[in-house]
């Protein structure tokens, strides 16, 4: 990637890995499943620190659309870990699952587009989702990149996974804040100095593994860890409802998101949150007097559809 010296500046704010000492060049590796454990991380050292380690699952979806109540999962990638429950290491990367399912339809051109995927190489595929359902039950959270969209697709086919604890890289870690431009798992991947096959299930899932692994530029300690935290603090769903019309644009510029069928904004936020947004929308939406609806949330209905 040569550089631009009309975004020279703006590009030194980000963390780039593979960036050349002079600034002009970044290198990209392809990331191909490799995995470094800790020094620490021995059979030994997990067998007489079992209270500290935890397994997780990450896991991604490929469907034919972004409506989980009538489209379909057309491939599913799961990678179990175990890792270090107060430090957010990963210790040990195991075993994967991998596999498409013929939706029995031809795909929309846009997905063939985005994913690669052909009717073709669909044809008489099938998922084991009993295979799924036993990763999935040794895991103690579940990991995606936007849990909102996986989730909804999963939860409908395992009947574990609505009872699990998820886990949303995407939302779970102030990306922003740590200076990078985008949350998407591509351009996270390219600013930490490696590629893979995008948009295809077990890559995403082992790419997303890797970019937690590494150290957080802020404070030294793995992505990983912010996001369990955030994964083990209690949300509510805030709802704007009997919103005037005229409040739309700054709703949807605090990320309130439209619910059609229920026809409401509303996001999610941290419990002790609450209290701040509950003031927020009485001062800008309601005219002094908060009127919408606060509904807390266990932590097993994080991004549950």
């Amino acid at each position: 990637m040569q550089g631009d010296p009309s975004v020279s500046v703006a590009m030194s704010e980000f963390r780039w890995l593979g960036k050349s000492d002079d600034g002009d060049t970044v290198t990209l590796k392809r990331y191909l499943g490799e995995f470094t454990p800790p020094a620490y991380a021995t059979k030994e050292w997990e067998q007489s620190h079992s209270g500290l380690v935890r397994t997780g699952a990450v896991l991604d979806v490929e469907t034919t659309g972004r409506d989980s109540q009538t489209d379909k999962i057309i491939e599913i990638g799961i990678r179990l870990f175990r890792f270090h429950k107060e430090t957010g290491e990963v210790l040990f990367r195991d075993d994967g699952y991998g596999e498409l399912e013929d939706p029995g339809a031809p795909l929309r051109p846009e997905i063939i587009r985005i994913t690669g995927i052909t009717d073709e190489v669909l044809k008489g595929k099938w998922i084991d989702w009993s295979e799924v359902s036993a990763r999935l039950e040794k895991a103690q959270i579940i990991l995606a990149h936007n849990a909102s969209f996986d989730r909804g697709f999963v939860d409908r086919k395992v009947p574990l996974s609505p009872t699990k604890v998820w886990g949303c890289s995407f939302k779970q870690i102030d990306w922003t804040s740590k200076g990078f431009p985008s949350q998407k798992l591509e351009i996270l991947a390219i600013y930490h100095g490696f590629f893979s096959t995008a948009h295809r299930a077990l890559a995403d899932a082992d790419a997303l593994l890797h970019l937690l692994a590494m150290p957080d530029p802020q404070g030294g300690q793995p992505y990983l860890k912010e996001l369990l935290e955030n994964a083990r603090r209690k949300q509510a769903v805030v709802s704007a409802t009997y919103s005037p019309f005229e409040t739309k644009g700054l709703l949807k510029g605090r990320n309130y998101q439209w619910d059609s069928e229920k026809r409401v904004w509303s996001k999610m936020v941290f419990l002790e949150e609450v209290e701040a947004e509950k003031e927020w929308l009485a001062e800008n939406v309601y005219s002094g007097r908060f009127r919408g609806e606060i509904r807390e949330l266990e932590l097993v209905d994080n991004f549950k559809s």
